[in-house]
């Protein structure tokens, strides 16, 4: 948001040896858990939200009578809340935990990266100490950082800590602007000077085909055997392997498609334009072949991938309104209509443009109204003239 400073937070997990036994670190888990159990269990009976205020005084005194440390307390009760809050708003049922694991707040550890040690703060005054296994290469990326909570899991008889950094950035000054917009098969990218030349043009497809494929395979199980798939271990296996592909073709692309953006925008200096569809889905209501592609479309994944390399590289995000975007002129303002595929014209000023190049087009025009400091509000890019197709316009294509 602006006026606010931009922070990268990010995770270091390592492997994590007790040294002088596990018994106490074990214990503290079990106790940790069992904690937030009860006070998951309390909170669902009461059935309205409470404010932190009220979880401290329903909770506090007893979470430290069983003998966590004040820290410890807090971050049991909060985190029992976001789960009861979580199963609530997406009408499920009440959490029940299973799993060994803990937050802990910074004043309850003590991190040396330098000897790669931990020492953690746990019930009744106990301490652990314990070696973290992780690359060097890894540990100094977060030279610099400062460190806040952490989690400790237990899985697989091996103890797993995911220690939280975060990085204050100054974003650059920019010298360029990057307007990206995201559709089901390409995303589509715009540089322009500050004075709306157009200096590049570039489209990266995505694996949008592919997922669809694994998701038809996932019906296909399903219609075969309608009644028992949930309980056939081979079928369900089945389908679970076509859904983890979904996920791993997801955010693979995800993350190289927002570490190449990334590059391009700190070689130009961009700030970077997106496009808000916080509530795509909710606003969507199309007929159901397009409401399965857009369940698929992980926009989400990209748009967050992108906002975190950049912000690494002290790049500026900005997001902006999407309506209209893809349906106005970018030259007039009025309707545009399509001519052929994916190509729209405008009847009232004759100009014609890709459906992908429009909306960047006008993604950036609307930038430059919002915010003046990139040039005079209202003042429009560089378009093509009438009898000229934008999927031709100087720059490069992929």
């Amino acid at each position: 948001m602006r006026g606010e400073e931009p922070v990268v937070v990010e995770a270091l997990k390592a492997r994590a040896l007790p040294e002088g036994g596990c018994d106490k670190l074990l214990e503290f888990l079990r106790l940790y858990r069992d904690a937030v159990q009860i006070v998951v269990d309390r909170i669902w009976s009461i059935n309205k939200k409470l404010s932190w205020k009220k979880l401290h005084r329903l909770f506090y005194s007893d979470l430290v009578s069983m003998g966590f440390r004040a820290h410890h307390a807090k971050e049991i009760y909060v985190y029992a809340s976001s789960l009861v809050d979580s199963a609530r708003s997406n009408g499920g049922r009440k959490p029940v935990l299973r799993r060994l694991s803990a937050r802990v707040d910074k004043y309850d550890y003590r991190l040396d990266l330098d000897n790669m040690t931990l020492i953690l703060k746990l019930h009744y005054a106990y301490e652990v100490k314990l070696r973290l296994i992780a690359s060097k290469e890894r540990v100094e990326k977060f030279r610099g950082w400062s460190n806040y909570e952490l989690v400790v899991k237990y899985e697989d008889n091996e103890f797993w800590i995911s220690v939280y950094f975060r990085r204050i950035v100054k974003p650059l000054k920019p010298k360029t602007v990057m307007a990206i917009d995201l559709n089901f098969d390409n995303v589509t990218i715009t540089l322009f000077t500050l004075n709306g030349r157009l200096i590049r043009l570039k489209r990266f497809k995505t694996p949008h085909r592919k997922i669809l494929t694994h998701k038809i395979w996932i019906e296909r199980i399903q219609r075969r055997y309608p009644k028992s798939w949930r309980f056939i271990k081979g079928v369900r296996k089945a389908i679970e392997r076509h859904g983890e592909r979904i996920k791993n073709i997801s955010w693979d692309y995800s993350h190289k498609i927002g570490d190449l953006i990334a590059i391009l925008a700190l070689k130009y200096q961009s700030v970077i334009i997106l496009e808000d569809l916080e509530k795509l889905k909710e606003n969507n209501k199309k007929d159901k072949r397009f409401n399965k592609k857009l369940g698929l479309w992980f926009y989400r994944r990209i748009q967050f991938c992108i906002e975190y390399e950049a912000r690494e590289r002290s790049l500026e995000v900005i997001k902006i309104d999407p309506r209209g975007t893809s349906s106005k002129c970018p030259r007039c303002g009025k309707k545009l209509v399509e001519d052929k595929h994916r190509v729209l014209r405008c009847r009232e000023c004759g100009f014609m443009g890709d459906r992908d190049v429009v909306a960047t087009l006008n993604i950036y025009k609307k930038f430059i109204k919002k915010h003046s400091r990139c040039g005079a509000p209202g003042v429009a890019p560089n378009t093509p003239k009438p009898n000229e197709n934008t999927s031709g316009m100087r720059g490069e294509q992929r």
